[in-house]
């Protein structure tokens, strides 16, 4: 059976079409995982959202990713190097800290805020996760875990945005991070539950929550231990 040679051409054209279509759709790399890597700072690096990351790659949860796996990034022409999450910030940070030796002590903290553990302290070298990511809606008010005089509050940290630290008794200190707005400054003395900031997703987070550490003598702490 013969077809007119214009519904051939249109033929000929849909299919076209369609293979271009899927080409386009198929556009991108294959990036793998490596250590001090999160699907955040992957995702930014790449200038891709982290939803649309996680739909692509079927991820459930963006914390749940380890070294070796490869993730597909849409769009992308090349991989790109992907900074290892914290290593220079974290140094920061920890030059933040009174430099102090005190016996330890069993100290209760209060929550910053009452949300949903999205990722947990623990992990080794550069993969280690210093504190808690607490997942609560944007503008939440954040509430200092014990009284103290805050030590830092500032943007100076790119990674962690707008952060906070607070110097307590018995050689601990506490850190807020990706703060919508800091409500207090440097040298101000807080009580426990005094609202110093609210919640936000500034520096390297993608959605609203808390990063909260508790460090004693400047060490990293599990806060799950301190938290009442």
């Amino acid at each position: 059976m013969r077809y007119p040679r214009v519904t051939v051409v249109c033929l000929f054209g849909l299919l076209l079409t369609a293979c271009v279509g899927r080409e386009q759709r198929a556009i991108g790399v294959y990036h793998q995982v490596r250590p001090g890597q999160t699907l955040f700072r992957i995702a930014k690096t790449y200038g891709v959202g982290v939803a649309e990351l996680s739909r692509v790659n079927r991820i459930a949860d963006p914390a749940d990713i380890e070294v070796g796996d490869r993730l597909f990034i849409p769009g992308a022409r090349r991989v790109l190097e992907v900074p290892s999450y914290r290593s220079e910030e974290t140094a920061m940070l920890e030059r933040q800290l009174p430099a102090r030796e005190t016996t330890p002590a069993r100290v209760q903290f209060a929550w910053p805020v009452k949300g949903k553990i999205i990722a947990r302290f623990g992990g080794e070298n550069e993969l280690k996760n210093n504190g808690i990511a607490i997942a609560v809606p944007q503008g939440t008010p954040i509430r200092a875990a014990e009284r103290g005089k805050v030590i830092y509050s500032g943007a100076d940290l790119r990674d962690y945005g707008n952060l906070i630290v607070i110097d307590h008794d018995g050689g601990f200190a506490t850190v807020y991070a990706h703060n919508q707005v800091n409500l207090v400054k440097r040298g101000e003395r807080v009580g426990r539950g005094h609202v110093i900031a609210k919640v936000g997703m500034t520096g390297i987070a993608e959605t609203p929550y808390v990063h909260f550490e508790i460090r004693q003598n400047a060490k990293a702490k599990d806060p799950l231990a301190f938290l009442e």
